[in-house]
């Protein structure tokens, strides 16, 4: 059985994305979407600026927001979080084409000097 394929991005890549193009979230189709899949209320605490949550375990709504072409980043806490790796590999398994884990998350992005949004920040 072939592997659901799936890539990943690191912060410089996520940053510079970012710098150029502002995420789409709303469009089905246009840009690309950047996803936290940590559960609500950690979302609320502190994400990356722009991005939307569907929390993992809830991949029935990227079916419903998002082309199965559009580009979706997702990412969770931190490299020991395991939420957007799983998150990702499901979007992949469900015929997702352009699936981006960003498995550094939002300590990683907190540690390389970027700033975070959220009730908690």
């Amino acid at each position: 059985m072939a592997r659901a394929s799936y890539e990943r991005i690191d912060e410089k890549e996520l940053a510079q994305k970012l710098e150029r193009t502002a995420p789409n979230n709303e469009h089905r189709r246009e840009g690309y979407a950047l996803v936290n899949v940590l559960e609500r209320a950690q979302f609320d605490r502190a994400r990356i600026p722009g991005s939307t949550n569907i929390p993992h375990g809830e991949e029935d709504a990227f079916e419903k927001r998002f082309d199965k072409d559009k580009e979706i980043v997702v990412y969770c806490a931190s490299e020991q979080c395991k939420a957007s790796e799983e998150a990702a590999r499901e979007l992949a398994r469900r015929g997702f084409r352009r699936v981006l884990d960003y498995e550094a998350g939002l300590r990683g992005w907190q540690e390389a000097g970027h700033p975070l949004a959220g009730s908690g920040t």
